[in-house]
């Protein structure tokens, strides 16, 4: 019965190990698979008695390789890339990331401060923001609503999955007001980025030491101009 047994894990062995399913290794790491699908399940997810509530991976054809996060489907809330992890460290949360951003979020971001660098030791090539005026004078302001994002649908479990990527910005609904990206290009270029999918950001804080520049500069016309007025009154 035991050489029956032995043999049975034996064999039980070395199909596991043939397959590269899993493996416990002579380092004592855990692996998971070979393939590009290398899922680890948990949970039990609403009406999938055979699919977990969240699910790991490892995307070897993901848009970028990584570690993936996501919610299999039926599932409430399925969908891919709830947390994704590059292989260059940068993360996306609800996306696979980008590779001009260290984080990138799809969604609104709360939090209870934020703080800049800057310690004057870490800048070199300092130089005063002057005229800046009729530059700011230049730039539109609009009101608008974002186009609602094409959630990804279609996730499932197998090992077919299909892993194509549609970049989920997750915009709200709501009235903003603000400037758009292709206006200050023209003006400010350095204030523009553009990620993998083309889509333009602006860094809406380096305006600020623009603005305040420029409160200073119509600030000094006001002054002189006043300075004038007097000495007509004076007259």
């Amino acid at each position: 019965m035991k050489i029956i047994y032995l043999c049975f894990i034996s064999l039980i062995s070395s199909v596991v190990w043939g397959q590269g399913q899993f493996k416990v290794r002579n380092d004592g790491l855990i692996q998971i698979g070979y393939t590009n699908y290398n899922i680890l399940t948990f949970g039990q997810g609403n009406g999938a008695t055979n699919n977990g509530n969240f699910a790991i991976e490892y995307c070897s054809t993901c848009p970028s390789a990584g570690f993936n996060f996501w919610k299999p489907w039926p599932t409430s809330d399925y969908g891919n890339y709830k947390l994704f992890i590059r292989d260059n460290g940068n993360v996306g949360i609800g996306n696979v990331g980008d590779a001009s951003a260290k984080l990138w979020i799809s969604g609104n971001l709360k939090v209870n401060s934020t703080t800049f660098t800057s310690d004057q030791r870490f800048k070199e090539n300092i130089q005063p923001i002057n005229n800046q005026l009729s530059n700011l004078l230049k730039l539109k302001t609009y009101q608008y609503t974002f186009k609602q994002s094409e959630r990804f649908i279609g996730d499932s479990l197998s090992v077919n999955a299909n892993k194509e990527y549609h970049p989920d910005y997750n915009f709200d609904s709501n009235l903003h007001y603000g400037l758009m990206a292709q206006d200050i290009e023209m003006i400010y270029p350095n204030l523009v980025a553009k990620d993998e999918n083309g889509y333009l950001s602006l860094n809406y804080t380096e305006l600020i030491p623009i603005l305040i520049s420029s409160i200073q500069e119509q600030n000094e016309r006001i002054l002189k101009l006043e300075e004038e007025l007097n000495l007509l009154k004076q007259r």
